[in-house]
Formats: C-alpha cells, structure tokens, sequence
C-alpha cells in the first residue's frame, strides 16, 4: 500500500515523510486519549499525545512547519517525519497511516466545497 505522502528534506539531511495532518484532529484525538475536557491547542504536545497513545513517540522524530495563512486549509499542519534508527520500514509506513488514518487533513473535498461547510 503506498502512502499518499511527500518527500522531504529535514535539516540533517535525512529523508522523510511529510503528512499534511489536522490541528483540530490532533486536538479532538488528544482529547480523547487523554479523558480531558481542555486542553491547551499546542498543535506539537497534541501530536505527541497521539504518537504516545500509537506506541511510536520514540520511533519517529517529526519537523512541523511554521503555520502559513496562503495554506489551502487553514487547519492543516505539514510535518515531516524520519523514521529513528533501528526502524524498520514496515512500521514506519504503519505509523504514518495510523496518523493520516486519525488526525490526517481531510482532503476528500475540494477547496471551495470545504469553504461551505
């Protein structure tokens, strides 16, 4: 199964998987891993919780780029992951899914669809 995801560059050089992920599902997902009713909105302690509750904290290192207001949507973060070394690729690619699958930006629908909603 291949991966709907970019090709990235970080800065040391190594390859990685950039996902364009939702900070209002990272938010909500948070939410309910951790039985909370609030939480600050740190789009990077959110992502944390849910690689945590994946059991993959420690097997990926992640970049995530300054938010951008010219962005398609304006919930979606890029990220970039690597896998840590000692990965295997098998479930590096199972990580990724996992998170497009549970807070991954739903691109199903177009721009302009998406503006009435």
């Amino acid at each position: 199964m291949r991966l709907h995801a970019d090709t990235a560059t970080l800065k040391n050089q190594a390859i990685a998987h950039a996902l364009d992920l939702s900070e209002s599902r990272a938010y909500d997902c948070a939410l309910e891993i951790l039985e909370a009713y609030k939480l600050t909105g740190n789009f990077h302690v959110n992502l944390e919780v849910v690689l945590k509750d994946l059991g993959a904290l420690d097997e990926v290192s992640f970049e995530i780029e300054p938010k951008s207001y010219l962005a398609h949507h304006p919930d979606c973060r890029h990220v970039a992951f690597s896998p840590r070394p000692g990965v295997h690729a098998d479930r590096f690619a199972e990580i990724l899914r996992s998170l497009k699958d549970r807070i991954g930006l739903d691109s199903t629908h177009s721009w302009w669809s998406r503006a009435f909603h």
